[in-house]
């Protein structure tokens, strides 16, 4: 029986889709001067608009989304046209879980203003986040044709890439953003994932220890190159990785699962049931994790544990739509059963 090999983290951190409004709360000094320059002096109610979308930025950075929404709707009230405010909203009502809400505040910007590059940025976040990864393309594809230079619109644009199986596509657009921004960990990360995807594994490690290099702290980075050092059957060298992600982040179950497989490729079944049973612990509908143990425990002649893993594995791989899997583990059972082990 053969276990499945791990998954790579999807690169967003620093950039990550669950903190991109947060870069708006990190722009907002930006963004006030420009709506100063821009709008104050030709806009009557300008000043008391500006005065509440102030008001809404400081108390957005401070986590009161409630509060910043009721002040950015005042903005927009006082001042119809004021984009930065429908976008500012938008990232309000996203982080608050109001994604249809959010979506439609970054369209209306849109409408007023069509060049407003921001907008058709948080606008492909939201899509993104959907699954809608073609009308995502499309938005980062407009935020970088008004901002050539926005390193994060062409990292997004090559998550979309990656997440349609586009690789080569995805490469460019983070060597692009690595070069705009070369210190970002994250595109780094992203590129390493992209050659693995390619099969190109000594590249993509080149990728994953230059974003470690930048920050090593990133668990995901250490997490994706112990995948690759795994696939390449270095088990001493994944295992070290695989370790120190957890140390980073003591609740990464995928690094609980590879160091896992690991552990029982180099001969510590134990261990390895020890780390499978901890991803669990952690992600309780974690497919791959009750499949891998159900493989090890089969392996240690556990079989009654082995097929209640299976079971349970079949069961939400089953939910997923995944039916190679569900056939994979219908036949895995049948062998156990049939051999009597």
């Amino acid at each position: 029986m053969v276990k499945i090999n791990n998954f790579l983290a999807i690169a967003i951190v620093c950039w990550g889709l669950s903190g991109a409004n947060v870069a708006f709360g990190q722009e907002i000094d930006t963004v006030l001067a420009t709506v100063k320059n821009s709008l104050q002096a030709t806009l009557p109610h300008n000043k008391k608009a500006l005065t509440n979308f102030e008001q809404g930025a400081n108390l957005y950075k401070k986590g009161d989304l409630k509060g910043a929404e009721a002040a950015f709707r005042q903005a927009i009230a006082i001042e119809p046209k004021f984009v930065e405010a429908y976008v500012a909203l938008g990232n309000t009502l996203d982080d608050g879980g109001k994604q249809q809400e959010a979506i439609a505040q970054y369209q209306k910007a849109i409408s007023i203003d069509p060049k407003f590059a921001k907008a058709h940025f948080f606008l492909g976040n939201a899509f993104y986040v959907q699954g809608k990864f073609s009308e995502a393309i499309a938005e980062y594809k407009q935020a970088i044709n008004f901002n050539p230079q926005d390193a994060a619109a062409h990292y997004y644009l090559g998550n979309a890439f990656y997440a349609q199986g586009k690789s080569a596509e995805a490469m460019a657009e983070y060597t692009t953003a690595i070069r705009l921004e070369p210190k970002n960990a994250a595109s780094y990360n992203a590129l390493g994932n992209a050659l693995y995807a390619e099969g190109k594994l000594e590249e993509a490690i080149a990728q994953y220890q230059q974003a470690i290099s930048i920050d090593p702290q990133d668990a995901d980075a250490h997490y994706n190159l112990a995948s690759a050092f795994y696939a390449q059957g270095k088990l001493d060298q994944a295992i070290a990785d695989y370790t120190e992600a957890i140390r980073l982040d003591p609740k990464h179950a995928q690094a609980y699962t590879g160091l896992a497989n690991a552990m029982d490729d180099g001969g510590k079944p134990q261990e390895a049931i020890a780390h499978y049973k901890k991803a669990i612990s952690l992600l309780p509908d974690y497919a791959y994790a009750y499949y891998n143990l159900g493989i090890t425990l089969g392996r240690e002649q556990q079989t009654q544990e082995a097929i209640a893993n299976f079971k349970k594995a079949r069961e939400l791989f089953q939910a997923e739509e995944n039916n190679e899997m569900v056939e994979q583990i219908d036949g895995l059972i049948k062998k156990i059963e049939g051999s009597g082990e």
